[in-house]
């Protein structure tokens, strides 16, 4: 990967972060109350995880603007995901982290050492959407929910 792809796969784990924060706010406020904490986890861990990226994107030079457009777009698949049943929804969620993973992959072995770490976090970060989702669709709200609050800074406790 040369210097000018990592930079562009460094600007994507941001940008796709507030895709994210796009998708998990409107289904949050679409969702039925029993869907909510979740969702409102996955909205923190969308928040958290770029609030980690500004630092590493400042050190490259990159922009910490938010594509507002991004935000558009995860509202806009969550429109889409709104309509389905709970489960069909959540298979769909799993669908769409997959592309991200892949890419997210391909950018940690191409990451410089000192790189590395933040990167495998936003594999990790994939990985626990993954994981919620999968864990939903097979019933485990109780697993879904402590997979996402076991990556979050500042998680709280359901109430």
């Amino acid at each position: 990967m040369d210097p000018d792809q990592y930079r562009a796969g460094v600007t994507e784990l941001y940008q796709a972060e507030i895709v994210g924060e796009g998708l998990f706010s409107t289904l949050l406020a679409n969702c039925p109350r029993e869907h909510a904490y979740g969702m409102a986890l996955l909205l923190q861990l969308e928040g958290e995880a770029k609030v980690r990226l500004r630092p590493f994107l400042w050190r490259l030079g990159l922009t910490l603007v938010e594509d507002e457009s991004m935000r558009a777009a995860g509202s806009e698949v969550a429109q889409t995901l709104k309509n389905l049943p709970w489960s069909q929804a959540m298979l769909e969620l799993a669908e769409l982290v997959q592309p991200y993973l892949a890419r997210y992959r391909a950018l940690e072995s191409a990451a410089p050492a000192g790189d590395r770490a933040l990167v495998r976090f936003m594999v990790e970060h994939e990985l626990t959407v993954l994981r919620f989702a999968e864990l939903q669709v097979a019933g485990d709200t109780e697993g879904a929910l402590q997979a996402v609050r076991a990556q979050l800074d500042h998680a709280w406790p359901a109430s």
